[in-house]
């Protein structure tokens, strides 16, 4: 593997001598920035390859319509100054990078830094829109600079039209979802009604512009210009409120003021646009912050009312790095009860339940790169965590939880590590809930290792009106499993919706070979080494079992015949209708410099929207990963050489498009 890592670094390095471009030119067209000044917003164009590998490549995940009751829940980022690994385009070598996971328990997610535009990096847009969570930036101003800089963008109606204009176009082009308005200074009195215009002018144009999108003001400066924060809505910040899209409130509010506020919110039948902040850092805010945050939200949710958690990078930071996913996980569960939960929509549903980052790049169960790594572009949909997984008791065993010492596609895989019930009933672990009404028939499969005596199934419920199906998806045919019958005294999660009674009629699906599943593209795909240890299971789901029904969650189950500790390692679980079994082509591929002198592979997909990102190789060994049909080469300096360039793309629906079937671009080029 290192001769092979040598050999393309040596061949990488050519190219770079051939275009002779610089390393500083390389490295700053891979990274996201924010605009830091009035004038780089004015300046700001679209233009060039390297600008658009900055745009987001997931269209936002549809989530049901929630009920207009339910409180929303926006979180903020607020990681060390924000742009550290993250702002690389195509990911980063420490793979213990700040990460965020739990997107299944929030709605939006600010991207925030102290600059003065801060443009989500892509990463963060692709992950967020995967997971069906609306992404926004951050205007914000502070200090003397921040007032000279409202002083100037405030001066006319066509100065601070101007610039709302940009942050359109910014938008649009980036796409993302809208922006967190934050002015942290004072106002001239008389500017404070051209600064309400501003944003009422840019809500306007980023609603005509970007549909679904947002415009959040924070609770700073009030109706006479004065930096006052009033921990609450009201008659001094209403006029922002009532032109844009929520308002985002100080911390140091008290039962008081969230009464006045709700009430308000309800006299302008608003009552979820207000969101309450919450530090997690602690300053000000009721509890202290940290583990203790569900203080905080609980009296939040008192009110019925959304949330703005600030600074959840306090686990990262605070409680370090060697056991965040630990922490991380412990943190959100404290808070999960409280923060209702996403239901999956798509009729798509693959994960190999990696979190963007990993020791090494697994394909299929096997290394393709040993080198650690992190890019959140790559971060596959996730389930559900901790207790929200827990469907009966006991709930002390542990919960599947992620493993980077092994994985089937990615970085990580979701691992069982303890005891199972010796009773040879399964523990049921709840992995993602549906809204999925199927009219068609759907492929189904799971991929698993372990060791011992173990079984693993999978289980999908479904239902019409009063009526209830269960389908089980067993590893072996004619498996004898003994399935438990679960009631609401069962359920130990009161979070769950109150789970519905478990249904007493369950239809035992076997599995099929994967020719047969699998037929119709079978040539066109990449399967797993035949000394694979991981094993795979396919199934079809027939249209005439589910016709009529919704698929309402997914479960996987775990059961032992011994009472010794278990590892059990659940690599990939699939689900997509059978018209989902299409496999794109790869094609044009090219090599270019451009006008930067930056050198960039790129190539065309027949159907990109059905790629979750691509591979790319050099003389058919791994190069790097690419969330665009763009791939940035390394500066780096040797002699010329001949090579070819091929590219393999990882489908949304968990397949992997076949290596030998992909078009090649051949590179010749002469010693000097």
């Amino acid at each position: 593997m290192y001769s092979c890592m040598l050999y393309v670094n040596r061949l990488i390095r050519s190219l770079f001598k051939i275009f002779k471009m610089s390393e500083q030119q390389a490295i700053s067209d891979m990274e996201c920035h924010p605009l830091k000044t009035l004038e780089e917003v004015r300046n700001w164009t679209d233009e060039g390859i390297p600008n658009k590998m900055k745009q987001g490549t997931e269209c936002l995940r549809e989530r049901p319509h929630t009920d207009e009751t339910v409180p929303k829940t926006l979180v903020c980022h607020d990681m060390r100054g924000g742009y550290l690994e993250d702002r690389f385009i195509q990911g980063d070598k420490n793979e213990r990078s700040y990460n965020f996971y739990h997107w299944q328990l929030i709605d939006s997610f600010v991207y925030f830094s102290h600059h003065f535009i801060t443009i989500p990096p892509v990463t963060w847009i692709n992950v967020a829109h995967r997971n069906g969570v609306k992404m926004l930036g951050t205007l914000i101003t502070e200090w003397n600079d921040g007032y000279k800089i409202c002083e100037e963008f405030l001066a006319s109606e066509s100065s601070y039209q101007a610039l709302a204009d940009q942050m359109v176009k910014i938008t649009q082009f980036y796409r993302f979802d809208g922006w967190l308005i934050n002015i942290e200074n004072k106002i001239v009195e008389e500017k404070v009604p051209c600064l309400c215009k501003f944003v009422e002018y840019l809500t306007v144009k980023l609603h005509e512009t970007v549909p679904g999108s947002e415009v959040i003001w924070y609770d700073s400066v009030i109706n006479t210009g004065a930096l006052t924060w009033q921990d609450a809505l009201n008659d001094k910040n209403c006029m922002f409120f009532d032109v844009c899209d929520g308002i985002f409130l100080n911390y140091n509010w008290n039962s008081e003021k969230l009464l006045s506020s709700m009430a308000l919110a309800m006299s302008k039948d608003r009552p979820r646009d207000v969101y309450v902040g919450l530090d997690v850092f602690g300053r000000g805010c009721l509890g202290g912050g940290g583990f203790n945050s569900i203080e905080a939200l609980t009296a939040i949710r008192q009110y019925n009312m959304s949330v703005a958690i600030f600074a959840f990078g306090w686990v990262y930071e605070c409680c370090g790095v060697d056991n965040y996913i630990d922490n991380e996980n412990r943190f959100w569960d404290l808070l999960s009860d409280l923060c209702p939960t996403s239901v999956w929509t798509n009729g798509i549903l693959s994960s190999s339940f990696c979190i963007g980052a990993g020791r090494k790049f697994y394909l299929q169960g096997n290394v393709c790169n040993e080198n650690p790594w992190y890019n959140l572009s790559l971060q596959e949909v996730q389930p559900y965590y901790r207790r929200k997984q827990i469907v009966i008791a006991p709930q002390e065993l542990p919960a599947l939880e992620p493993c980077f010492e092994c994985a089937y596609l990615g970085g990580c895989c979701f691992s069982y590590n303890g005891e199972l019930p010796s009773t040879g009933i399964p523990q049921l672990f709840r992995l993602f809930d549906l809204d999925c009404k199927p009219k068609e028939s759907y492929i189904v499969s799971y991929t698993y290792k372990t060791k011992g005596d173990n079984e693993v199934f999978l289980e999908i419920e479904s239902q019409r009106q009063n009526e209830k199906k269960s389908f089980i998806f067993l590893s072996q045919t004619e498996q004898k499993v003994q399935l438990p019958n679960i009631s609401d005294s069962d359920t130990t999660n009161d979070s769950i919706e109150k789970k519905k009674p478990r249904l007493s009629g369950k239809v035992i699906v076997n599995p099929q070979p994967v020719e047969n599943v699998l037929k119709e593209c079978l040539n066109q795909i990449c399967l797993p080494a035949k000394d694979c240890d991981w094993t795979s299971r396919w199934y079809i789901l027939d249209k005439e079992q589910i016709e009529d029904f919704a698929l309402t969650s997914i479960l996987c189950g775990l059961s032992s015949k011994s009472s010794q500790k278990e590892i059990i390692n659940i690599g990939q679980i699939q689900l997509f209708p059978l018209s989902q079994l299409r496999i794109p082509s790869i094609s044009n591929i090219e090599i270019s410099t451009q006008a930067d002198s930056t050198i960039a592979v790129s190539w065309e997909c027949s159907n990109p929207s059905d790629v979750s990102y691509y591979i790319v190789y050099l003389d058919n060994i791994y190069l790097g990963r690419a969330a665009s049909t763009y791939y940035f080469l390394e500066n780096q300096k040797a002699d010329r050489t001949s090579f070819i360039i091929s590219v393999q793309a990882v489908l949304n629906i968990g397949l992997v498009t076949n290596l030998k079937k992909s078009e090649k671009f051949n590179v010749n080029i002469e010693h000097s």
